[in-house]
């Protein structure tokens, strides 16, 4: 019963060919446009999260602060500058922090052999760059010998390599900082990461921090850097750390000047309403779009009604019920959208391979690798979601005139000319 109905359908879609054709060229442009702005948007979504992780794995830094409230004994207003001890007291008894840097910062003149620059240079521990989602191209990262000994080593951004020794190798080559010379033991990859303190990581220089006594005095940090055991701890970890600063500098834990906090999971939050509202809007106008073709089915079923009501009313009085005549216009919709729905799919693929890579964040931040632009890539979630659109769109374009087909009176169907 089904494949004759589906037969049937087919036929009647042949004796109008142009209309059919037209019709279905109408519903492939609504999903080429529909899955393009869905791709675009899963583009810029990846795009916009990659530039925000490179800032670095469910990482906290602290800020020194001033004192709101008063707590044991002393006024509200008192500056808090956090030590190297802090540190070690955090890493003993905030149990629920994996790890934990110090990082002192200063902007200092670099030079080479060749070249002469100015730029930031990190005093921090070895596992500041696990934390910070710091990947070596060149060399290697500090280590815990190299903090220990205090020795002089420095690992390059890869901008600041750029500088200091353009395309020619930089691993071993000695430069210095402030008139201090240290050897380059590795050079970071490139960084495309959106969010940053004390500006873009490839611009820095990075050292052990107990080597960075050389140039500056490392009595009070800059910053601390903390990241809990996992995510889900990272409010109790971060009150565990505020509490132990709490005790050792004198202030009331539950101050939220006295030590600032930026998180991860807050810049993160924000992140993920920025993308949410992008594919909200997009998927808003890829329906409406599509729902233009809907329409435009919509009319072309009503017209085909009308001028098969003598064929409905002949069909009815050989024995055809209501639900035959119902399925009979509601499978002709459904096929012109499927039709019009696979060749969409080969128009999109054909515009986003076309179209490739539109420029983005690596463009803006100088990335030869293009990792963090807009990939025009269709996904399977940009598939499934045309899909089901489609479907509905399909659907009610398709139910509404079948369903006035199927209550025409057979009699005066019969007399309709």
């Amino acid at each position: 019963m089904l494949f004759e109905i589906i037969k049937e359908a087919f036929v009647s879609l042949g004796r109008n060919r142009t209309r059919s054709f037209l019709t279905l060229l109408g519903i492939a442009w609504g999903v080429t446009c529909f899955v393009v702005l869905i791709t675009y948007g899963d583009g810029f979504c990846k795009a916009i999260t990659l530039g925000f992780t490179y800032f670095g794995d469910n990482v906290t830094i602290i800020w020194n602060g001033q004192t709101s409230k008063q707590a044991g004994g002393q006024r509200a207003g008192r500056r808090i500058a956090m030590q190297l001890g802090d540190v070690e007291e955090v890493r003993k008894n905030a149990t629920l922090v994996k790890r934990i840097s110090p990082e002192f910062y200063r902007t200092y003149p670099l030079q080479s052999t060749r070249r002469l620059t100015t730029d930031g240079i990190r005093g921090v521990n070895e596992e500041y760059g696990d934390m910070r989602g710091h990947f070596i191209e060149e060399g290697r990262l500090l280590s815990p010998e190299d903090v220990q000994f205090a020795r002089r080593v420095a690992v390059l951004g890869q901008g600041l390599r750029a500088k200091l020794f353009s395309e020619a190798p930089a691993v071993g080559e000695e430069i210095r900082i402030n008139g201090v010379s240290f050897t380059v033991i590795g050079v970071l990859k490139k960084k495309v990461s959106m969010s940053n303190y004390f500006g873009q990581d490839d611009s820095n220089a990075f050292v052990p921090y107990t080597a960075m006594s050389t140039l500056t005095s490392t009595r009070y940090l800059s910053v601390m850097v903390v990241q809990p055991v996992n995510a889900s701890m990272e409010t109790p970890a971060l009150a565990q750390v505020k509490e132990v600063l709490g005790r050792i500098h004198r202030f009331d834990p539950t101050d939220e000047r006295a030590v600032r906090l930026n998180t991860w999971s807050r810049g993160y939050s924000m992140l993920t309403g920025i993308t949410i509202a992008m594919r909200a809007f997009l998927l808003i106008v890829g329906i409406l779009t599509l729902s233009i073709g809907g329409v435009g089915l919509m009319n072309v079923m009503l017209v085909a009604v009308t001028e098969r009501t003598r064929e409905i009313g002949i069909r009815k009085a050989m024995g055809a019920r209501r639900r035959h005549i119902l399925l009979q216009f509601l499978a002709e919709a459904l096929i012109i959208a499927s039709v019009g729905g696979a060749l969409g799919y080969v128009f999109t693929q054909t515009i986003c391979s076309l179209i490739g890579v539109l420029p983005f964040w690596s463009t803006i931040l100088g990335d030869k690798t293009g990792q963090a632009d807009i990939h025009m890539v269709v996904s399977m979630s940009a598939v499934l979601t045309s899909v089901t659109c489609l479907g509905l769109v399909g659907l009610l374009s398709g139910f509404f005139p079948a369903l006035r087909a199927s209550r025409l009176d057979p009699v005066e169907s019969l007399r309709y000319e």
